[in-house]
């Protein structure tokens, strides 16, 4: 009998945004490769009413691998203002949503804090639920609290940080957890002490190759999702620490950077930003960049875009590193903006070499395909 599953994704999945976005997309992608119907039930932040179905074309690439897709309105404004839940969860409550869930018996897999709060629905209460935690909620709002300057974003993101504990807790009973790593893993079992908590390694590209050049790039790069309040920090740090006096080729690209972003990126001549570039064009800036840098403030050891980088780029630079991860030996390692200076300066004359490529397809031959972690992700739900 084939296997069909309601996949609920806060933001529309694609495969060209690392993060959130693209580890659903490669889910979804796993999934349907391995003969499982998925029912796609996403969210557009097109300003409509509360509760509403929205009629909106899908990406032709996401129709194809499918069997259904959904998409609802985001609540803005005051009507998202809730004593009980972050911000963050509240705008992705909708009665519609959940009426069309009940009309079918299948599993339900929630994709990250946002739209976790529907699995409180009374309605839903006998449906089997995980939720996939790519990023402990508490944890990446309170990043973003010690990184605001203005003291009522502050006091926003302490809040979000205090319910996202909150609301994770109060619908513990009612679901099981999938995550990624030991660290994640860790921070929920401190934080429910105990818990139906499974591991499943992050999805990635199929396509595994290392295709990274030798000799020399021509700049250093930072990409990633820039409508993501973390990423967008972390590309200012970037420009305002690393370099601001630091006379190296320095791009920035992702979807939908803020303008206050944009005019910082174009103070300086050794610095710009790239918007919403193509696959093919995001591709090409990997390919040609000396330096890849990805420093990740939330997550522990290589994150989608690191492994990008690792797959297609030359030399890669982050702030963590997993000892026992297998992909330890692709990358540097930065603990500060200085550490991350002296190592951009020794790096940015060193040629790529052919023994670093041997390096990195050893690393990526340990690395799980999608369609294991397809059948492991269906072992946990389906047993």
């Amino acid at each position: 009998m084939q296997r069909s599953i309601n996949i609920i994704s806060g933001q529309i999945p694609c495969p060209n945004t690392p993060g959130d976005a693209q580890q659903t997309y490669f889910l979804i992608e796993g999934l349907c490769a391995a003969g499982t119907n998925v029912h796609l039930y996403t969210f557009s932040e097109l300003d409509s009413a509360p509760n509403t179905k929205l009629d909106i074309a899908p990406d032709p690439e996401l129709s194809k691998i499918c069997a259904s897709i959904h998409t609802y309105s985001i609540h803005k404004g005051h009507r998202n203002f809730s004593f009980s839940m972050p911000y963050a969860t509240a705008q992705y409550q909708n009665e519609r949503l959940i009426n069309d869930l009940a009309k079918n018996n299948y599993p339900i897999l929630i994709e990250g804090l946002g739209p976790c709060s529907l699995a409180l629905s009374k309605t839903l209460e006998n449906k089997k639920t995980w939720v996939r935690m790519h990023t402990f909620a508490p944890g990446y709002f309170g990043y973003l609290q010690e990184r605001s300057k203005a003291p009522l974003k502050k006091l926003f993101y302490q809040r979000e940080a205090v319910l996202s504990k909150k609301v994770l807790k109060k619908i513990s009973a009612r679901v099981q957890w999938i995550v990624p790593t030991l660290a994640e893993k860790s921070n929920l079992d401190n934080l429910f002490l105990g818990g139906k908590i499974q591991m499943l390694a992050p999805f990635n590209n199929n396509n595994n190759n290392i295709t990274g050049k030798t000799g020399l790039g021509n700049y250093c790069l930072f990409q990633g999702n820039l409508a993501d309040a973390a990423t967008h920090k972390t590309a200012v740090w970037l420009l305002t620490h690393v370099f601001h006096n630091l006379a190296v080729p320095f791009v920035i690209t992702g979807n939908n950077p803020a303008a206050s972003l944009i005019d910082l990126a174009h103070k300086q001549p050794h610095t710009c930003i790239v918007a919403n570039p193509s696959a093919a064009e995001r591709s090409d800036m990997i390919e040609k960049a000396q330096i890849i840098l990805q420093p990740s403030f939330i997550k522990n050891g290589p994150d989608e875009a690191l492994i990008e980088g690792i797959k297609m780029g030359r030399h890669c630079l982050t702030n963590s590193k997993i000892n026992n991860s297998p992909f330890a030996a692709c990358y540097h390692q930065g603990s500060s903006a200085s550490a991350f200076q002296e190592i951009i300066v020794q790096l940015y004359h060193h040629p790529f070499s052919e023994e670093e490529i041997e390096t990195r397809k050893r690393a990526m031959s340990q690395q799980k395909s999608n369609a294991t972690l397809a059948e492991e992700f269906s072992t946990i739900v389906w047993g």
